[in-house]
């Protein structure tokens, strides 16, 4: 004990374990990693469906692992154009490419360059014509303005639109970089690779890995230049996603509480014009891991550890400059603290490492304070109740990223180059050795998610089309619908049903639908991919106890109830009710969508559970199989009843919408508009039931 009079390795241990309870672990730190880097490949590979060349990457908290539930870190995501030539040398022009001359004059301040504009015709300077966001030189060269993205997004997001730096977003919970790849690693990063270090850390695997990566160039110019809106500056992201990759268990723990006490700092002391941020939490950390033996970062020594870190931090506040750690030249302090607010950070810093860190016990993220005071309390989330909430949301949140946008843009519009794209897709793909070859891991992950989604859409717009122009049905057409049915446990199914109701097979129908009725038991959960939110959702529990080690999407999308999606391509395979969800707008409604509700508000959407209640009301009506079909309509009723079933829709207006056609039908005019009444009480604007309502009343 007299070799540790401060309880330091005690505390450390402690502290260690509090981590490790709310989810500052090794095993959730590779769910999220592996989880972010699907998505970069569902995402690249969405956009390539769509004919973009575009390739996505996720950096940042999410995507490192170095986040908690608490910490409520966003999303950082790049996407790259690829169709974009960043020449840094005139060897480097390509024909029929959209060309840009990496630029670097006297004044141009270090990580920042101006991009000229070159002839896609020639390897010769474009000249300026009054081209929008482009800026004319005095020596005739045009250079590429950075707001352009800024003016792209405010087009995209509307009223949503919100802009920090280079990123652009439509919430909170996202910042979206556009990114131009540079052709060569610039001169300011190779220098990087040949400095001299200590040689512990990076170690020349990873130095090796980083030589392979690309540098991107995002629309942020200088805070201070006068040529802040042609200036774009250098992003060496892959480089520092490989190094933070690197960090053992113990290194992330300490990177992770470095951000909490700069969250808390930036509370307590310092004014919302000086901004600590991540980024120099993991600069620090890449200095002090480069100075500091492999053996000092074990477990026992965890708060030593923290305080090498800040002590790194004391030395750059003291000089009034933070170099970043692959380009020296930079000062991370410039334009984000002040020296006034360095010096009191500064300050606090040494107030804090001369008390051992008390700042610790603060700490209220993840209500890490209170758990390190007293860590066996019963007050707190077990481990594993917290790693279960973590892969919930990971879950829940990539299974709405691979069904929102799978069917294209806002007016979900489907050219014939894409529907090509789409066969190639399904088609080529699976018979393809070389192709299966080149893909990566997560590749062939997200094929096999995105697969059945794109048979069902294509087995409902065909089927539309032969229902439009009365044509017998082919064998194929039920074999789409036959490789569609693991989209999930209902939807894939419902639309099989919907068509088989449209086109009058009324026998099959109900055979489907009874099947569905029983794969939705109590063990399933309504999902949906629009995006939607309402005050207080929770994602649903998907895992048990002793499934919590370890999920994939195939086996997740077993207990889920997508919602039910039909564009206007589908629209001979709905019930005639639907159409009306697919233009609900009432005069200026759309001015009112929000940026994920215009990807979705053009078509007809329903929750799984509801839509098969009144598919059963209509076809058992067809049938003339009334006792069954006052039962749906019933079971439909109770949808509304039920409180919990209520909580867990997505789409309650369209339910509600159709609960008023099933009165309708029913002769009972009063009770349908009663219903649609409720529907837009509940949501006013986009709501079909206006529609509804000025056709019971006579009001058109």
């Amino acid at each position: 004990m007299d070799r540790d009079p401060d309880h330091k390795a005690w505390m450390s241990l402690r502290l260690s374990r509090v981590l490790d309870d709310i989810g500052a672990n090794r095993q959730v730190v590779k769910k999220r990693r592996e989880t972010f880097l699907l998505r970069e490949a569902v995402e690249t590979i969405l956009l390539k469906l769509f004919g973009l060349n575009s390739t996505c990457f996720h950096f940042g908290s999410q995507s490192e692992g170095s986040t908690t539930l608490g910490m409520n870190s966003d999303i950082d995501l790049l996407t790259c154009h690829n169709d974009t030539n960043i020449m840094s040398d005139w060897l480097d022009w390509e024909a029929g490419m959209q060309n840009f001359l990496m630029v670097k004059e006297e004044s141009t301040p270090p990580q920042h360059y101006w991009l000229q504009l070159i002839s896609s015709i020639a390897p010769e300077p474009v000249r300026y014509n009054g081209q929008e966001y482009c800026f004319p030189h005095i020596d005739g060269r045009v250079f590429e303005s950075n707001k352009k993205w800024q003016h792209s997004g405010k087009l995209l997001f509307g009223m949503n639109f919100r802009c920090n730096g280079p990123s652009i977003s439509h919430s909170e919970e996202w910042d979206l970089v556009i990114g131009l790849k540079c052709n060569v690693l610039p001169p300011e990063v190779d220098r990087w690779f040949h400095l001299p270090r200590r040689g512990h850390w990076p170690t020349p695997e990873m130095m090796q890995a980083a030589r392979e990566c690309s540098c991107f160039l995002v629309p942020d110019g200088h805070f201070e230049s006068l040529n802040e809106n042609i200036e774009w500056r250098l992003s060496p992201s892959q480089i520092e996603r490989i190094l933070v990759f690197s960090f053992t268990t113990v290194q992330l723990k300490c990177y992770v509480v470095l951000k909490m006490i700069k969250k808390y700092i930036m509370e307590q002391y310092l004014s919302h014009h000086s901004k600590l941020t991540s980024f120099h939490c993991k600069t620090v950390m890449f200095f002090t891991i480069e100075r500091i033996s492999p053996e000092e970062w074990r477990e026992d020594r965890l708060i030593g550890c923290i305080g090498y870190c800040l002590q790194t931090l004391e030395f750059f506040l003291m000089k009034g400059y933070c170099p970043h750690y692959i380009i020296p030249e930079v000062n991370l302090f410039e334009g984000k603290i002040t020296r006034r607010y360095q010096l009191l950070l500064l300050e606090k810093l040494k107030e804090n490492l001369n008390n051992n860190l008390m700042i610790l016990y603060d700490l209220q993220y993840d209500i890490l304070g209170q758990r390190f005071r007293s860590p066996a309390s019963d007050m707190f989330e077990t481990r594993s109740t917290i790693f279960r909430k973590i892969n919930n949301v990971l879950a829940g949140d990539f299974i709405r990223l691979g069904t929102r946008k799978y069917l294209g843009g806002p007016n979900n519009e489907l050219n014939p180059e894409q529907f090509l794209r789409f066969f190639t897709f399904i088609s080529i793909i699976p018979e393809d050795d070389y192709v299966i070859h080149i893909l990566t891991r997560y590749e062939r992950r997200v094929i096999s998610v995105l697969k059945p989604l794109i048979y069902s859409f294509l087995a409902s717009l065909t089927s539309s089309f032969y229902i439009q122009h009365d044509l017998q049905f082919t064998q194929e057409i039920f074999q789409l619908y036959e490789r569609s049915l693991d989209t999930d446990v209902t939807s894939s199914r419902l639309k099989l049903a919907s068509m088989l109701y449209c086109r009058g097979y009324l026998i099959r129908a109900v055979d489907v639908l009874n099947d569905v009725e029983r794969r939705y038991d109590d063990n399933v959960h309504a999902a949906c991919g629009c995006g939607r939110k309402y005050e207080g959702e929770k994602p649903p529990d998907l895992f048990s106890e002793s499934a919590i080690n370890d999920w994939n999407y195939e086996t997740v999308i077993r207990k889920v109830a997508l919602c039910v999606r039909f564009t206007r391509f589908e629209a001979f395979c709905v019930p005639p009710i639907l159409l009306y969800e697919m233009n609900r707008a009432v005069n200026n409604d759309v001015q009112f969508r929000s940026f994920t509700e215009h990807y979705w508000m053009n078509m007809a959407v329903i929750d799984s559970r509801q839509y098969l209640f009144y598919l059963q009301y209509l076809t058992y009506g067809k049938l003339g199989l009334r006792h069954r079909q006052v039962q749906a309509h019933l079971n439909l009723l109770n949808c509304f009843r039920n409180q919990d079933m209520v909580n867990t829709m997505h789409h309650p207006e369209t339910a509600c919408n159709l609960l008023g056609h099933c009165f309708e039908m029913e002769e009972n005019l009063a009770d349908a508009l009663k219903y649609y009444r409720l529907s837009v009480r509940n949501i006013s604007r986009n709501n079909a039931a206006n529609w509804h309502i000025r056709r019971l009343t006579g009001n058109q």
